[in-house]
């Protein structure tokens, strides 16, 4: 019976409602002739409703694409403009109106897994690069800690070093100070001069070496004579034999000539003490602090008369154990024309004396022989 009302329907004929829908149909039908129906659309749908679905999903799914596209230029590290993207992104879309959205699907899903693989690719990178980074973090405290143990090390090396080098050092200088003085003792002043004219470091030497013995002793005999000048009046001349760094002359008020072998500052004449640039009788006190060295130390003290006054005033202090005989030392100034007139032996270190000028020195000075005992600092 289905069967006979099918085909009564199929053969009857058409109201006039009918055929004009069929009119609008066959219109329809003849302006979408060349659309395709979509293989994928079981329930036959228009063509132009799913192109315009289409359409919609194709720019959805172009902004994503071009958002994961932009995903992946990142994580490559391309630099790709944003017209290129745009570019590829609108041919990708115009591929797929042309193919339809089956093969937009098919390449999009093509897309997916070489994200995720690069993604992933990505991933393994950043880690591998944590996992370096926690490494040289624990590396860190180690390394650090070896180096604060090595630059102590190190600097203790280094500090051991210079102290030795130090040391060597004041040996040398302090051997080549007993070297020098021994020399001062045992030869005559013009030699000596010449000495330090060959070699200027040596005069240096030898005061360095002079000042740290003079820090040992208990009093410095010099400071006892600048307190005697400060007694007396600031109107006299004063001749300093030997004066090393000039302590008279910059602590009294008094005129000062300097002499030594060597000039340890401005106010030195460098001359041979035996022979000074002074006038006869033109000075009122002169003195000898620690000064009588040579063998020729006679004539110092016979120049010392020749420039002093009559009653002028002479000043030695000498180290106590270079005299063996103080009657004989005392016996031979009073031959060069000068009179004791006080002592103080009382010292353990030095001895001072005060002789004043009763008369001109003789003319044949080396005839009395006077000798004191070098003063040889032993080997510490």
């Amino acid at each position: 019976m289905k069967n006979k009302k099918r085909s009564k329907n199929k053969f009857r004929q058409s109201k006039p409602e009918d055929d004009a829908d069929g009119a609008r149909t066959a219109d329809k039908r003849e302006a979408a002739e060349d659309v395709k129906k979509d293989p994928h659309n079981g329930n036959g749908e228009n063509i132009s409703q799913m192109a315009n679905r289409k359409q919609k999903k194709e720019k959805v799914k172009r902004k994503n694409t071009e958002r994961e596209a932009d995903g992946c230029s990142a994580a490559r590290g391309e630099n790709q403009p944003e017209a290129e993207r745009l570019k590829s992104g609108s041919e990708g879309s115009a591929e797929g109106l042309k193919h339809g959205a089956g093969v937009q699907v098919a390449s999009t899903n093509r897309q997916k897994p070489e994200l995720s693989k690069e993604r992933s690719l990505k991933r393994q990178k950043l880690q591998k690069i944590l996992l370096r980074q926690e490494r040289v973090g624990a590396e860190g405290p180690v390394e650090r800690m070896q180096m604060e143990v090595a630059v102590p090390e190190a600097a203790a090396e280094q500090s051991r070093s210079d102290s030795l080098r130090s040391r060597m050092e004041q040996r040398l200088e302090a051997a080549r100070f007993r070297y020098i003085n021994e020399r001062l003792y045992s030869t005559a002043s013009g030699e000596a001069r010449r000495m330090f004219q060959q070699d200027p470091e040596a005069f240096w030497v030898y005061h360095r070496g002079y000042t740290a013995q003079v820090q040992r002793w208990p009093a410095n005999p010099l400071d006892a004579i600048i307190a005697y000048i400060h007694k007396r009046s600031p109107s006299l001349v004063v001749a300093d034999f030997g004066c090393g760094d000039c302590k008279i002359a910059r602590s009294v008020k008094n005129k000062v000539h300097s002499f030594d072998l060597a000039a340890a500052c401005d106010l030195v004449t460098v001359c041979d003490m035996a022979k000074v640039p002074l006038g006869d009788d033109s000075v009122d006190i002169a003195v000898f602090c620690l000064s009588l060295m040579g063998t020729n130390l006679v004539e110092f003290l016979a120049e010392a008369n020749r420039v002093l006054k009559m009653r002028g005033v002479l000043k030695v202090a000498e180290v106590a154990s270079r005299f063996d005989n103080m009657q004989n030392f005392i016996s031979a100034l009073a031959g060069l024309g000068f009179k004791m007139t006080s002592k103080d032996t009382e010292n353990s270190h030095f001895f001072s004396f005060e002789f004043v000028k009763t008369g001109n020195v003789p003319q044949n000075v080396k005839k009395f022989g006077l000798q004191l005992r070098p003063c040889l600092y032993k080997k510490r």
